[in-house]
């Protein structure tokens, strides 16, 4: 009877020093703890399955903007740049063929800007105003890296950034006195050459 308990005892030791030994046992990496991305974690909202993604792979990614900006007639919007190419910033050096046109077919005019962050909050207190003399639109206060004024065709050129930074597409119809409900559409283009 005694061997039958000192058998029963090894078992249950064996079996215990098993479960033990699995616990510390590392497990596999997948595919994605090797490549260094966090697995999503469903219902933390904390925990994402992105990871910091390098400069270099994000210009990889951010090909182009192929899009329309949405504004009410005698209004103003801005497309945030990084958003919609999915990259914190642009960096020096990069080079992009900016594109718009009208947006009703040539029968609508309106300014199209390229600005940096430091003249986003003042494009709001700047609209455009008429010199009769250079007779073209000019912004108060603002220095914008592309200008197109009054696009009825498509226009287009090509720009280099000089420093990392945030950037907006902007496309602005605050130069006429007439208010109506109308909304406005205007397809713009931004390239990575």
């Amino acid at each position: 009877m005694r061997y039958h308990s000192y058998i029963g005892i090894f078992a249950i030791l064996v079996i215990l020093l098993t479960c033990i030994a699995g616990c510390t046992q590392s497990s596999p990496q997948t595919a994605a703890q090797k490549s260094g991305s966090i697995p999503k974690v469903p219902g933390n909202p904390l925990i994402s399955g992105t990871s910091q993604t390098p400069a270099s792979t994000q210009t990889a990614r951010s090909a182009g903007i192929d899009t329309t900006i949405d504004i009410h007639s005698n209004d103003f919007n801005c497309l945030d740049v990084q958003k919609e190419l999915g990259v914190n910033y642009l960096y020096p050096d990069q080079k992009y063929r900016v594109w718009a046109t009208s947006p009703g077919n040539g029968q609508e005019s309106v300014n199209v800007l390229f600005i940096d962050v430091s003249d986003r909050d003042r494009i709001q207190t700047s609209p455009p105003l008429w010199d009769a003399v250079k007779k073209t639109w000019i912004y108060e206060g603002l220095v914008p890296i592309v200008q197109f004024n009054d696009v009825t065709v498509p226009k287009e050129t090509t720009i280099t950034i000089k420093k990392q930074g945030k950037y907006y597409l902007c496309a602005d119809d605050r130069k006429e006195t007439v208010m109506n409900d109308a909304m406005l559409r205007v397809p713009v283009k931004l390239t990575l050459l």
